[in-house]
């Protein structure tokens, strides 16, 4: 049986961006997010880079968070493409 690592998060609000990486043109939000499953409760909340494909992709997902307080849920797990474009 495989075991996969699943890092999950609850991103509470945009605190920046959304901003291009000129390299690998990947877009980014800088993010005020909650581990779900905190190795140490003290450090359950912190700042997280969230890249996106898109231009669009980041700026909807932004823009959620204009309307509303309600925390958007992400997966990341091992191996994936290093995105979110939920």
């Amino acid at each position: 049986m495989v075991v996969e690592n699943v890092a999950t998060f609850k991103v509470h609000k945009v605190k920046d961006g959304p901003y291009q990486d000129e390299e690998d043109g990947m877009w980014w939000l800088l993010c005020w997010v909650e581990d779900c499953n905190p190795e140490y409760p003290d450090d359950a909340m912190f700042d997280e880079e969230v890249p996106f494909s898109t231009f669009t992709n980041a700026y909807n997902f932004k823009k959620h968070f204009e309307s509303s307080i309600d925390p958007i849920l992400i997966e990341f797990r091992n191996g994936m493409a290093v995105k979110y474009d939920g």
